[in-house]
């Protein structure tokens, strides 16, 4: 498990620099396109572009982002329980992540077969096979429920550390 715990880190790592030049490039063609605009010409296709990268910033730091801790929590209600069935309710807060983040990745996945065969496409100011819409759903559902996983197993828990020091961010 260590292994797999390890490749996991080493992915997320890489998929959060890629959102970084996501990003970056969302940036860009954000200023670009506004930039055309005023000049009286059109990028038409960034704005669908945008959207598609942004459902790629979304789900590929969500690993990194499960192992730093860098997601939002509401901790008090877990706080004002006693210690014994604090525990409890981590664990079982774990088991729910863990399944919910293999169920939609399932589901995902799914879909991401489903699109692939039969080779259907998004049509907008330019054609995106909709296999590549679920791919990063898949990638970032699956690798979370591994990070989800480490917490279940009790390497970390989810709810020390500082959350404001995410790692990679």
């Amino acid at each position: 498990m260590t292994a797999l715990f390890a490749w996991s880190q080493r992915i997320g790592a890489a998929l959060t620099v890629l959102t970084k030049a996501l990003l970056a490039l969302i940036v860009v063609l954000v200023c670009a396109d506004v930039l055309a605009r005023n000049i009286g010409q059109s990028l038409a296709w960034s704005a669908s572009l945008v959207e598609y990268l942004l459902i790629y910033a979304t789900f590929l730091p969500m690993p990194a982002l499960v192992r730093g801790k860098g997601h939002v929590c509401a901790d008090f209600a877990r706080r004002a329980l006693p210690e014994p069935l604090r525990s409890v309710v981590e664990r079982a807060v774990y088991v729910l992540c863990v399944g919910i983040c293999i169920y939609l990745g399932a589901v995902a996945f799914d879909r991401l077969l489903e699109t692939a065969h039969s080779g259907a496409y998004e049509m907008r100011t330019f054609d995106m096979p909709q296999w590549l819409i679920y791919l990063p759903m898949v990638i970032g559902l699956w690798l979370s429920s591994i990070e989800f996983l480490r917490y279940l197993l009790g390497v970390d828990s989810l709810y020390g550390g500082d959350p404001t020091q995410v790692e990679g961010f």
